[in-house]
């Protein structure tokens, strides 16, 4: 994709390796049902691998997807950790099944496939889950400074509506706001969406 093409990822999540986990990956485990039966996570664009170690420290098994490999070289951290992650070095546009999961995690991430590739990821996504399963996912708005490019899917929330037909959406927050990526100033329109599957 174009817009992968043009940034170093390497640099950009060798940069983030440090930060915390995402407050959703607490909110995501508790819609799962908590730390008593931990499950599968996906997560799609795990990059430096901070939410997805947060994860395996709950006990959760995780599929960690990313086509930069930086994760690859922290998971010694599993040594520390009731759960486990297995590291997939992929474009997640090319994975033809996901493994059965109790959530499906992904931030930032989806949009990035671009308005062709996202339906077809989506669809094997929402099979991955069983009835109960758990979507924790970011995607892209209208208001978004990507919204003029081509390869990037930026979603009326009516659009993303329609996607969790079949869900209960348990949360939502939008980060409409002028902000940063990397060097450069960036509009963020970004709806984040915690559901549970229901048929």
């Amino acid at each position: 994709m174009e817009t992968a093409e043009k940034v170093d990822w390497a640099a950009l999540n060798a940069h983030a390796a440090g930060r915390p986990a995402r407050r959703l990956v607490a909110k995501a485990i508790a819609a799962a049902g908590g730390d008593r039966r931990p499950g599968v996570v996906l997560d799609l664009g795990a990059g430096a691998g901070a939410d997805s170690l947060q994860f395996a420290r709950h006990g959760w098994t995780v599929h960690a997807y990313d086509s930069d490999d930086t994760l690859a070289s922290r998971l010694v951290e599993n040594e520390r950790m009731t759960g486990s992650v297995r590291f997939h070095h992929t474009d997640i546009a090319d994975v033809p099944e996901f493994p059965a999961a109790q959530i499906v995690y992904s931030t930032y991430t989806l949009g990035l496939l671009g308005p062709e590739a996202l339906p077809a990821v989506w669809r094997k996504l929402v099979d991955a889950l069983p009835r109960g399963g758990v979507m924790a996912v970011d995607f892209f708005g209208t208001n978004d400074s990507w919204a003029e490019r081509p390869d990037v899917a930026t979603l009326p929330l009516e659009e993303i509506d329609e996607m969790f037909r079949g869900f209960q959406v348990i949360d939502r927050s939008v980060r409409d706001e002028d902000g940063r990526f990397l060097a450069d100033k960036k509009h963020w329109h970004v709806i984040t969406t915690l559901a549970r599957k229901t048929r």
